[in-house]
This record gives C-alpha cells, sequence and structure tokens, in this order.
C-alpha cells in the first residue's frame, strides 16, 4: 500500500485543484431590511384591497385547498393571477 492512498493525487503532486463549483441556487442572499419591509408592507395591502379566491387541486391532491389573494384592477384580473398561479386548479370566489 503506498503512503499517499489518502491523499488527493494532484494535490500530491504540487497542482492546485480548481475551485469547486458552486450552484447559483445554493448562493443565497440574505434580505435586507428595506426588502423585508417592502415585502410586508405589499403582503398587508393584499389582506387589505385584495380579492380572495378559494383554490381547490383535487388532481394533484385530494382534498387539497387553499386561499389565493390577489390584487388587480377588477375581480377577473385578480382571479387570471390567481389561476396563472395556480394551474390545473379550480378558483372560485370566496363567499
Amino acid at each position: 500500500m503506498s503512503a499517499t492512498a489518502g491523499i488527493n493525487p494532484a494535490s500530491a503532486a504540487g497542482i492546485s485543484a480548481p475551485a469547486p463549483i458552486v450552484m447559483a441556487q445554493a448562493d443565497t442572499k440574505k434580505e435586507t431590511t428595506t426588502q423585508k419591509v417592502e415585502r410586508k408592507v405589499k403582503k398587508a395591502w393584499k389582506r387589505i384591497a385584495g380579492y380572495k379566491f378559494d383554490v381547490a387541486c383535487p388532481a394533484l391532491i385530494p382534498l387539497s385547498h387553499s386561499t389565493c389573494t390577489e390584487t388587480g384592477k377588477n375581480r377577473d384580473a385578480a382571479r387570471a393571477k390567481c389561476q396563472s398561479a395556480n394551474p390545473l386548479c379550480s378558483v372560485t370566489a370566496v363567499k
């Protein structure tokens, strides 16, 4: 058995190995305070002025229901946003 059995052959020969590849998705960036405040204000505005819809996705998960709140020029525009965010799901108005 060789003395260098556990050593990388490239580093044993004095050759430096290239830096490891980092996926873009793995490189997470922290949210700034300004971005956090903007996100919370947008969420609060949707709760106040948005239209609410019931989203049912029986094709994906049986008996799966959730609520989608979106803003738009009118109810139909908001419903279209919810429908595009939840394809293959039934979007109905909350009563």
